[in-house]
């Protein structure tokens, strides 16, 4: 049971910090009004099944790797935190307008969705390899509830709008940490590892 918590904690981490840009998107489609709730769910939800599906083919790749240097992997979320952390400090952060409503339709949303996801791979595929099978499965249904949470997170937060910018501020600082502690996760011996 502490075993499943601790991968819990950091898939909610991983999963918040590398989708807070679709959290705006998502807003901003909803806000747009262009797709109604149930069509931006279903194309929401083809991305980010894509999106996941990317990440178990890249995780499962991790295990042709010899056992003892899957850990290494975690070194991935390390630099892209990294990268993002850097590069927000050079450049300061700057907040965009509100994510602006897209007048495509389901496959437009998806495909966004999907290519805006290279992140979110990126941090959950050496998770992935790291982990057992058995803990594969529970990854991958806790990444699908955590999707179907975030659809109605961003619901509750189309109506109050106003508050984007301070999410969004968050999230640039927010995200590199946690990709950082979660290559940290990955790097570090843990109860869900294969060895």
């Amino acid at each position: 049971m502490e075993a499943f918590l601790a991968l819990f904690g950091v898939v909610a981490l991983a999963f918040a910090s590398t989708n807070l840009d679709n959290l705006l998107l998502l807003v901003g489609w909803q806000l747009g009004g262009t797709l109604s709730s149930g069509r931006l769910f279903a194309a929401y939800a083809l991305g980010m099944l894509g999106v996941l599906a990317i990440a178990v083919l890249v995780g499962l790749v991790g295990y042709l790797f010899p056992l003892g240097y899957l850990g290494y992997l975690g070194v991935i979320p390390i630099l892209l935190g990294l990268r993002l952390m850097i590069g927000n400090l050079r450049r300061g952060v700057d907040v965009p307008p509100a994510a602006v409503a897209t007048t495509g339709g389901v496959l437009a949303v998806a495909s966004t969705q999907l290519s805006n996801g290279i992140d979110t791979v990126l941090v959950f595929s050496p998770l992935l390899a790291d982990s057992q099978l058995i803990f594969d499965a529970e990854i991958a249904g806790l990444f699908i509830i955590l999707f179907c949470l975030w659809f109605m997170l961003a619901r509750v937060l189309s109506g109050h709008a106003g508050r984007l910018p301070l999410i969004q501020r968050i999230s640039h600082w927010l995200a590199p940490l946690v990709m950082i502690g979660v290559g940290f996760y990955i790097l570090g011996n843990t109860a869900t590892d294969v060895v």
